[in-house]
Parts: structure tokens; C-alpha cells; sequence
């Protein structure tokens, strides 16, 4: 099995979430769709609706295991009742965070993690399993024993790749500078002189997969530059975001950018738009380029 993150991956923050969870048919429509546009990667988490994404997940993808690349993460705290009280789950999540429990990156509870998330996505092996929102803080306070359970996890062949998924510079630094992971989840930089971290990364080998476009606004005066430079190249602002992912991609050897979405209309609107920018738009990201100076 040779199978390779795609360009485009599908965020499912929201798939299960409480008051916007999906039900089946209509979630599968939405993976159907993604899939017949390529985009095969799917991230997940196990306190995405206290591990209702990852379930709903699992019955999609049940016959296509082998074409889909699926990513999870672990260590935020989230509740877990019998199927009956089910509905409480996200309430006692909500609560949870809301009292700022402690994320959890304890070995032990990382190796019980994967084994939870295998068994709701009925599947035998993740192909990355990162921990999720990693600051320095939690490597202080958890030193080396978040990273030995990713080795060894890697090493039972329970996840073909590892990393950490984070917004935290030095959390980063650190992870890139220290540790033997695979990969590295964050938000898109677009400022040039912010990106030396990515270009580090991918000088040591590790596949970058970036996040939270759809939730990043440029700066005033740079979003009318960008808006008067779409406009020079007719194309119509609602593209702008399916633009920045193309850029990311194509300019800044991003291995995957990831949307969330449960909208179809949407999901099109960024696949094919994807499709049709990445070739013949040369000058356009080239120009895009010299204004994230």
C-alpha cells in the first residue's frame, strides 16, 4: 500500500458536533464527493464529538480503506458515556474544556488513545496520528514521554506516520529541532518572513499539512491588495480562500491544505477551483508571492 496525502484533505470538526452533526446519508453524499474530486486525505480527531466523527467516519469509508488516508489526533479531554446517554457526551466535552482540564499527553493515555480511535474507524492502522494543539508548555510538563508513545506506536504499526498538530512556534521548533516525527500539522503563514519554520521542516523531510484557511483573515490593507489583484485576473472574489490554498500548495510545497466543511456546494466550489488554478495561474501566484513579503 503506497497511499500518499492529497493536495486537498477534508476537516471534520464539524461533522458530529453538537447541534451540527451530520447523519449518514448526507455525510456520505459529502465524503462521495470529496473522493470523486481526489480528495482523500481525511482529519479527524478523537474529541470530535466526543469520537462520533471518527464512527461516522469509520461506516463511510468502510469499503475504501485503502484509497483514503486518515489522520486523528489525541489530547484533548472528552467524555465517553454508554450509547444511551450518548447525547451527553459533547455537554460533558464542553464542560470539560470549559473548566480547563489539562490536556492529556501522558504515554499511557496516548497508547489507549489509538487503540479507542482504531476501533470506532474500524480499522487496523491510522496513517498519521499527531497530537493535537501540542504546546511547550505540554512537552515541559510531559518531557519525553509524548514522543517515545509515537515511536512506539509507529513501531507497532499502528500509524504510519506521527507528529504533532500546533500553532505554537516553539512547540514547533522544538518538535523539528528534537524529535524523529513524520509530519506537522498547522495554520498557513502567509507572511514570507514567518515561514522559516516551514522551510526547516521540509529541509529535515517531514510532510507539512496546514490548516484554518477558511478561519485566517489578511490584514486590511493586504486583503484589498489581494482583492484589486483577483479583480486584475477577472476572477471573482468567492475564489479568494480556493486562491490562498492554491498558493500554499503550489508555492510553499505545502503537502496538504485542509478545509473544513459540510456544505457540497462548497466542497465543489473548492475542488474544482483548485483544479482549474493550479495550472496556467503562474503569474498570478508569482505576483500573490511578492506581496507576502
Amino acid at each position: 500500500m503506497n497511499k500518499k496525502i492529497s493536495k486537498l484533505g477534508l476537516g471534520t470538526s464539524n461533522i458530529a458536533s453538537l447541534g451540527k452533526s451530520l447523519p449518514y446519508n448526507k455525510a456520505k453524499r459529502l465524503f462521495d464527493l470529496a473522493f470523486d474530486m481526489n480528495v482523500s486525505t481525511i482529519d479527524t480527531s478523537d474529541t470530535y464529538g466526543s469520537g462520533d466523527a471518527e464512527r461516522l467516519i469509520g461506516k463511510i469509508i468502510e469499503d475504501k480503506r485503502n484509497n483514503i488516508f486518515i489522520i486523528s489526533k489525541v489530547g484533548y479531554p472528552y467524555i465517553t458515556l454508554p450509547k444511551s446517554m450518548s447525547p451527553l457526551n459533547q455537554f460533558g466535552k464542553k464542560i470539560l474544556q470549559g473548566l480547563k482540564f489539562k490536556k492529556r499527553f501522558k504515554k499511557k493515555y496516548i497508547l489507549s488513545g489509538i487503540e479507542k480511535s482504531l476501533k470506532r474507524l474500524n480499522i487496523n492502522h491510522l496513517d498519521a496520528y499527531l497530537l493535537h494543539d501540542l504546546s511547550i508548555k505540554d512537552i515541559f510538563v510531559h518531557k519525553d514521554e509524548c514522543f517515545e508513545a509515537l515511536y512506539l506506536i509507529k513501531k507497532k504499526g499502528l500509524s504510519r506516520f506521527i507528529g504533532i498538530s500546533s500553532n505554537d512556534h516553539k512547540a514547533l521548533s522544538f518538535t523539528i529541532k528534537n524529535t524523529n516525527v513524520d509530519l506537522i500539522q498547522t495554520k498557513m503563514d502567509f507572511k514570507k518572513k514567518n515561514s522559516s519554520l516551514l522551510v526547516e521542516a521540509k529541509n529535515k523531510g517531514l510532510k507539512i499539512i496546514v490548516n484554518s484557511i477558511f478561519n485566517q483573515t489578511l490584514d486590511h490593507s493586504l486583503d484589498i491588495k489581494v482583492n484589486e489583484l483577483l479583480k486584475n485576473f477577472h476572477i471573482n472574489e468567492k475564489y479568494k480562500k480556493t486562491i490562498l490554498i492554491t498558493y500554499c500548495l503550489l508555492q510553499k510545497n505545502i503537502d496538504c491544505a485542509l478545509f473544513g466543511t459540510t456544505n457540497m456546494e462548497h466542497l465543489n466550489l473548492i475542488g474544482k477551483g483548485y483544479e482549474k488554478y493550479k495550472v496556467n495561474f503562474s503569474e498570478l501566484f508569482a505576483k500573490l508571492e511578492n506581496l507576502f513579503k
